[in-house]
């Protein structure tokens, strides 16, 4: 019997990067969108993004890596007025789920200002406009268990591999075998329980 997935660990992730751009009263908004797996690539993608668009007046960002409490995200406005770019963008990002990605809204100023509301709305709208062109996929957060059980529970633990929808990642042989495995968050603890349960005790966990 499967165990009742959960989807706590739930985030979405686009698949491929995207560009758009649309204009509003004269000023261009070009959206990109790249996905980055940690701070470091965000960074080195905004600056990449801003050398590539080095006379445009503002190149203003917003990034999300990781989920739930282990989430890290920045925003920037890049000289537009206090939180209405970044954060914009940032809020677009989450509403539709997702994570694991960088958008950064570059702006060509066409000689009308917007106002806080329409820029507020103007970076929205790019933003929202790229995300909708962008291909979505499922993904999940997963914990690592490494664990040592002796050669009679094998294939057990295969069994209960395949029942949480696990993923093998390494195993070696020795005195006694040693498994890495990854399984999803939300059920990190049943997995190990499960573990413990179907070997008597007789499992070691290393992390």
């Amino acid at each position: 019997m499967r165990p009742n997935i959960n989807n706590n660990d739930l985030f979405l992730q686009i698949k491929e990067p995207y560009r758009g751009e649309h204009k509003i009263k004269g000023s261009r908004f070009i959206a990109t969108v790249r996905k980055v797996t940690t701070e470091e690539e965000a960074k080195a993608a905004i600056e990449e993004i801003k050398k590539e668009f080095h006379d445009a007046t503002h190149n203003c960002y917003a990034w999300k890596v990781g989920h739930g409490k282990k989430a890290r995200y920045r925003y920037a406005d890049d000289g537009e007025p206090n939180n209405t770019a970044g954060l914009p963008i940032l809020k677009t990002i989450d509403n539709r789920r997702l994570s694991n990605i960088l958008v950064v809204v570059t702006r060509y100023f066409g000689g009308v200002k917007l106002g806080t509301g329409g820029l507020i709305r103007s970076y929205s709208k790019a933003t929202m406009d790229a995300l909708k062109e962008c291909e979505i996929e499922r993904s999940y957060m997963h914990e690592t268990v490494i664990f040592k059980t002796s050669f009679d529970f094998v294939n057990l633990v295969h069994k209960i591999i395949a029942t949480f929808r696990a993923t093998l990642k390494d195993s070696s042989y020795g005195e006694q075998v040693l498994f890495t495995v990854d399984v999803r968050s939300s059920k990190y603890k049943e997995f190990k329980t499960k573990l413990k349960d179907g070997t008597n005790g007789q499992v070691e966990f290393v992390r």
